[in-house]
């Protein structure tokens, strides 16, 4: 479940890259897709509804939204702010369900961020991490999660739309 959190956790997170990237994430977004809790665990079927604004004053992301998988509902917020000129995008993340707040950084790059993220599940008390890439193409944004011990393991493909 930890990991599950986690990439639901990155993937509201991360932002896509262009001249002003946070504000590209703006408005309301649904997808679908799926994930996995662990590495050879079985993939779930998901459902996410984001509603996030931009402030261009502050150059700040406020994101909010919930995720659904059989069963479960889960809620998630955030913070993300790029600086002029700078490529790397920062933030603060919250999910009560999981692993509370966490610090976020990414890197822009053209149309694609990209990042990884280390976090101890605090159940199992194991290190959890993953490599996470966003693709941005109008009004449709890609997901994409590996296991950053073994990349070519898929953990996460969601797909969103305006």
């Amino acid at each position: 479940m930890f990991l599950f959190r986690m990439t639901l956790f990155i993937l509201l997170s991360a932002a896509a890259a262009s001249a002003e990237p946070l504000a590209d994430m703006a408005g309301t977004w649904s997808g679908s897709g799926w994930a996995r809790e662990t590495v050879t665990g079985p993939q779930e079927t998901l459902r996410c509804q984001l509603s996030n604004h931009y402030d261009p004053a502050e150059r700040t992301l406020t994101l909010a939204g919930q995720c659904i998988v059989p069963g479960r509902r889960l809620s998630i917020a955030g913070i993300l702010s790029s600086t002029e000129g700078s490529a790397r995008i920062t933030g603060q993340w919250t999910n009560p369900d999981g692993v509370g707040r966490a610090r976020v950084v990414g890197i822009q790059r053209d149309k694609i961020v990209a990042f990884n993220f280390s976090a101890l599940d605090p159940q199992t008390g194991r290190q959890v991490a993953q490599n996470i890439e966003w693709r941005i193409a109008g009004d449709a944004l890609r997901l994409r999660a590996t296991d950053r011990n073994n990349p070519d393991r898929m953990m996460a493909d969601i797909s969103f739309a305006r």
